[in-house]
């Protein structure tokens, strides 16, 4: 597993990609504070970053550092479009509570009314046992395929199998609700009750009922690996020898040329990931947890809702984390994923969003947010 180590990294200059920044009252000493986290990634040579920053919905700044495609030298910009892993499952989260907010579903529906093979496990599997995750399934990559083939992205597979191979587990790990255990599956089953529910495909019912009246034009689910996305960012990961012997314990064979990874993704799994979007959309999204035009109050109370299982992890809601930051509430969620980091952090207190996205394996998105956060502290915007 050390290839999982890869997992989070990049930049450009300020004067190159000043077309990506854009409120020009932002001052420029803390730009160029935000600027110096990216120094290192100050080519187009190299995979990087793309960021923005809003406050109480009015986007402070936003620029781009490094190549979103090193074969082409293609800069990264705000409206680049990333993979953002993990990031995704707030989005899964947010179509099932727009039907529990339309009372087509809830919390404490069994979730095998929608999903039969549920069944068979003696403990009921709620509709939050899967948001929360605390469902009991065990996740699909710590299980053997039964093609033989590892689970890394370069080898193709689907929502299906992920799903199939989870619940051929005859045992659920335990009583759901008993336990607190990270499953992407969780999020998978939720698309599927959401199709079951709606009539359609998740893709389209994301994109009609929440992307596009959100006004997130340039965000999707990528469920099909073979459709053109316009302004795509390629994921790398660095060319070390410790990260060719990983992918080697995977069954991928590399040279020993070069200065990257180039890692595309050929797995069209979605739900605990598979949104595809923008520093400009994630901004949208941002601003709406301020501004409430979308959904309302009652759609923000239900995304931020945390519930007390039997155990002792409670800081979790919709997708979402509760925690804290220099004394400050924060909600955030972290991805990482081959070549993939990313990290959208708020502080609903002051109003304040941070994005940071990386189409680097070794980004560590959220180090990069932790350092855009305690400049603004400096700077007085986050007091």
């Amino acid at each position: 597993m050390k290839i999982l180590t890869i997992i989070f990294c990049f930049l450009f200059s300020v004067t190159i990609y000043s077309q990506n920044s854009l409120n020009t009252d932002f001052p420029i000493a803390i730009k160029t504070k935000i600027d110096s986290l990216f120094t290192d990634f100050d080519n187009l040579n190299s995979p990087g970053y793309a960021i923005g920053i809003s406050k109480n919905g009015n986007t402070l700044y936003k620029n781009g550092y490094g190549a979103a495609n090193l074969d082409y030298n293609t800069p990264i910009t705000s409206k680049s479009m990333f993979s953002i892993a993990s990031v995704s499952k707030q989005f899964t989260a947010a179509c099932i509570a727009l039907l529990i907010l339309e009372n087509k579903v809830s919390l404490d529906t069994p979730a095998s009314d929608f999903i039969p093979e549920l069944k068979k496990y003696k403990d009921p599997i709620l509709i939050k046992h899967l948001i929360y995750n605390t469902s009991g399934i065990t996740d699909y990559p710590r299980l053997n395929r039964k093609s033989g083939k590892s689970w890394v992205t370069f080898n193709y597979f689907d929502i299906d199998e992920c799903i199939a191979t989870s619940l051929a587990q005859k045992e659920l790990q335990f009583t759901p609700g008993d336990q607190w255990d990270y499953c992407n599956v969780n999020f998978m089953l939720l698309t599927k009750i959401v199709e079951k529910i709606s009539g359609q495909t998740f893709s389209e019912y994301a994109k009609t009922y929440l992307f596009e009246p959100l006004g997130m034009h340039h965000t999707l689910i990528n469920d099909d690996i073979t459709s053109v996305i316009k302004n795509r960012v390629t994921p790398y990961n660095v060319r070390t020898k410790e990260n060719i012997t990983g992918y080697s314990e995977y069954g991928i064979t590399l040279k020993n040329e070069g200065d990257y990874i180039q890692h595309p993704r050929n797995s069209p799994h979605y739900g605990g990931s598979g949104v595809v979007t923008t520093i400009d959309d994630l901004l949208v999204w941002s601003a709406n947890m301020v501004d409430k035009t979308f959904g309302g109050q009652a759609f923000y109370d239900i995304m931020h809702k945390t519930i007390t299982f039997n155990h002792d992890r409670d800081n979790q809601a919709f997708g979402l984390y509760i925690g804290d930051f220099n004394g400050r509430k924060i909600v955030a969620w972290d991805g990482g994923d081959w070549g993939i980091s990313s990290q959208l952090l708020r502080f609903p207190d002051q109003g304040v969003a941070i994005v940071v996205l990386s189409n680097l394996g070794t980004g560590e998105a959220f180090r990069k947010v932790n350092g855009i956060a305690d400049i603004l502290f400096d700077a007085g915007i986050l007091e």
